[in-house]
């Protein structure tokens, strides 16, 4: 489970070669290896050359750990790092937001790791599962963060950090060939913490609120540590103190409270930890650097969403746009957009309806990397990847030229066991499922433009 694309553009004689992120899930030897041996074919394949920009979107392990598992690798092997205004040490306001969401970060782990010390009789799956992908050690989000060190070191040039609204010539190639534009993440502190849109609400202080809950929570966990002296939370209804003991409760109940968890309410207030990982895990995602690259002389686009929810895609319809034509509105590249990055791997709330509603083009092709054989996904009640309903509408609207990670052509999408409904032959080039070392390692798709 992760995203790595490699994009590269050729234009008489001039070529250019972008790579937007390079991550895994997991930080296993098995997925450290499986790293190692994908950059090692990317790098291959540039005959020396330097990458003439990588592109870091935001700080999940999905996107970044191979960045930091293949530092070595990597090293003298680009030109341009390109990241978000988040991630810009100098600017005061991205400062402040990334202190915050530490603090959150390194909370939650402090509540998982007391919870499993307390032996709680809690299921705390979820809060496990978010802080996977910041892989936490002690109050930082560990492999993300080193990775994004990585990044700001292996440029030959100086990091380069996006705002929205800027438009690039995309390195390597002429002036006006490939333009670039920089839709996300919002400035706008509304937007950027919501995953889902609201109205009339101006400053939002999301990430301060969560953090005040998660000391809470933390205090109220230290009220049933016997090793602990919280003067705080002393009057906690469910301190230990305040228990009775077993030998004074009718023994019917005491049966029937022990024997249906269903009935029990002790640990229900720890849910809200779970609410607080989700909320981190959501605000993370909306904070991803999203690119649109603009083949300006055929007008198509490649839109590169990363995991970008609602309040990152809501933004856009107020970008001021700089050096564009008068007129020039962000739908204008939804139109054009013959290549569609799925947002978080198809997750329900990381494509605004508005937006996939807009790309018309008749060449439309979405690639989703998602793999239906990953633990979380698979186990009862998994993720929901992709959401049914948005799978549906992604097959309907790119008249059935879906991609996937895991299995090439997603279902009903085979230019050959689907050729009825999978348009297919209607483009120049058709996608080729290739492999690394004998075995299936990605998917590789020519536009002409």
């Amino acid at each position: 489970m992760g995203d790595c694309f490699l994009l590269q553009f050729a234009d008489q004689g001039h070529q250019s070669q972008v790579l937007i992120d390079c991550g895994s899930f997991r930080n296993g030897e098995k997925s450290k290896n499986r790293m190692k041996e994908i950059v090692s074919h990317i790098l291959a394949q540039q005959g020396g050359k330097r990458l003439d920009v990588v592109v870091g979107t935001h700080q999940h392990n999905d996107h970044l750990s191979g960045y930091f598992h293949c530092a070595d690798q990597f090293r003298d092997t680009v030109e341009r790092v390109w990241l978000s205004w988040l991630d810009d040490p100098h600017d005061p306001l991205a400062g402040n937001i990334n202190e915050e969401q530490k603090k959150l970060t390194g909370q939650l782990g402090l509540i998982q790791n007391k919870i499993a010390t307390l032996r709680l009789d809690f299921d705390s799956r979820q809060l496990t599962d978010m802080l996977a992908f910041y892989a936490t050690s002690g109050n930082e989000p560990a492999v993300p963060a080193q990775g994004m060190e990585v990044l700001k070191k292996i440029g030959a040039q100086k990091v380069r950090y996006l705002h929205p609204g800027e438009i690039l010539d995309l390195p390597g190639l002429p002036p006006d060939t490939v333009k670039v534009y920089v839709l996300g993440p919002p400035r706008n502190q509304h937007l950027l913490y919501r995953k889902d849109p609201g109205k009339g609400e101006s400053y939002d202080p999301h990430l301060c609120i969560a953090n005040t809950n998660a000391r809470k929570i933390l205090d109220a966990l230290d009220n049933r540590d016997s090793h602990v002296r919280n003067r705080e939370e002393v009057q906690f209804p469910f301190k230990v103190g305040y228990k009775r003991a077993p030998r004074f409760a009718n023994k019917q109940i005491g049966a029937l409270y022990k024997g249906e968890k269903w009935r029990r309410i002790d640990m229900d207030w720890l849910e809200q930890a779970n609410r607080l990982a989700l909320y981190l895990d959501s605000y993370t995602n909306n904070s991803s650097l999203v690119l649109a690259f603009e083949l300006v002389s055929s007008n198509k686009v490649l839109l590169f969403a990363a995991d970008a929810q609602t309040g990152n895609w809501l933004s856009w319809d107020n970008i001021e746009w700089k050096n564009a034509p008068k007129h020039f509105k962000t739908y204008d590249l939804l139109q054009k957009t013959v290549l569609y990055k799925v947002g978080h791997h198809a997750s329900h709330n990381a494509t605004l309806k508005k937006a996939l509603e807009a790309m018309n083009h008749d060449e439309l092709v979405a690639m989703i990397p998602v793999d239906r054989s990953d633990p979380n996904i698979r186990k009862p009640n998994g993720w929901k990847m992709p959401a049914s309903n948005l799978y549906r509408r992604l097959k309907q609207k790119t008249k059935y030229r879906v991609l996937r990670m895991d299995d090439g052509f997603a279902d009903e999408c085979h230019p050959k066991r689907n050729h009825k409904n999978s348009r297919w032959d209607e483009l120049p080039f058709l996608p080729q499922v290739k492999k690394i070392n004998k075995e299936y390692g990605y998917i590789e798709y020519t536009i002409q433009g």
